[in-house]
């Protein structure tokens, strides 16, 4: 874990990624703190590649993972815990506890109502649910039943969610050359910070083929320090980290 995100090692590489205050985290089947993650817990997460730096949308260890993703894919069996103008929150069998984000738009189906709408639910009623993952990661409330949903129904069309409207700055080409300020060396990691000249924070990976030079005479990577100018050459590795291929480094003057 980091001050901005986690360093997640993907195989035998670190990726590092910046979460936001939108993140979510999830542990032993429910939203939890960021710090309830711990370094060498075997995690999944959701990803957005196409930022520098990658943005941690979700993560969760991984039988809260198995757990969420049937949840958002297959109809389950619940009890019905509460009902708000947003929400219909649910128990499972396995105890577990999980809120749907209901609309207008969300099917209601009871055998004993002609036209049924949420407000007909009722706490400690037995109900299969069905979800979708909207692109805020909430799990729309496709469609709720007193009955047994088919997973064929399951597979029907859904209305979609409006997308999210994030601002960001373009995303960096495969390859390419930056200039900025340095600052942290991460050597364990064999990455280092910067502050490129377009005032976004990055993150840099180097290998042993990456070619350090400090006012012009070759270095090794110990050179780098907070608040030096750089100007580096880079290109996209297979995990879309900005992999340096050549780094020059210099005084600020």
């Amino acid at each position: 874990m980091t001050e901005k995100g986690f360093v997640l090692q993907v195989g035998t590489e670190p990726l590092a990624v910046d979460d936001e205050h939108d993140t979510r985290f999830w542990k032993g089947k429910t939203i939890a703190k960021r710090d309830s993650l711990k370094p060498g817990d075997a995690v999944f997460a959701r990803i957005k590649v196409d930022n520098d730096p990658p943005i941690l949308r979700e993560i969760a260890e991984k039988e809260t993972w198995k757990w969420l993703d049937k949840i958002r894919k297959e109809p389950q069996g619940a009890v019905i815990e509460k009902v708000d103008s947003k929400y219909v929150t649910v128990k499972f069998s396995d105890g577990s506890i999980f809120a749907y984000r209901a609309t207008d738009k969300s099917k209601v189906q009871l055998k004993d109502k002609e036209d049924p709408s949420l407000s007909d639910l009722k706490v400690g009623q037995a109900v299969y649910v069905k979800g979708r993952t909207l692109p805020t990661l909430d799990t729309w409330l496709v469609h709720i039943s007193d009955t047994p949903i088919p997973l064929a129904a399951s597979k029907s069309k859904s209305t979609s969610a409006k997308k999210e409207k994030v601002v960001r700055g373009p995303a960096l080409p495969e390859s390419g050359k930056l200039t900025g300020h340095t600052l942290v060396n991460i050597p364990k990691l064999s990455m280092f910070d910067v502050i490129a000249s377009d005032n976004r924070s990055l993150h840099i990976s180097y290998n042993a083929q990456t070619k350090f030079f400090f006012e012009g005479k070759p270095c090794t990577p110990s050179a780098i320090e907070r608040g030096l100018r750089f100007v580096l050459l880079y290109q996209r590795d297979r995990f879309g980290r900005i992999l340096g291929t050549k780094v020059e480094l210099y005084m600020r003057r």
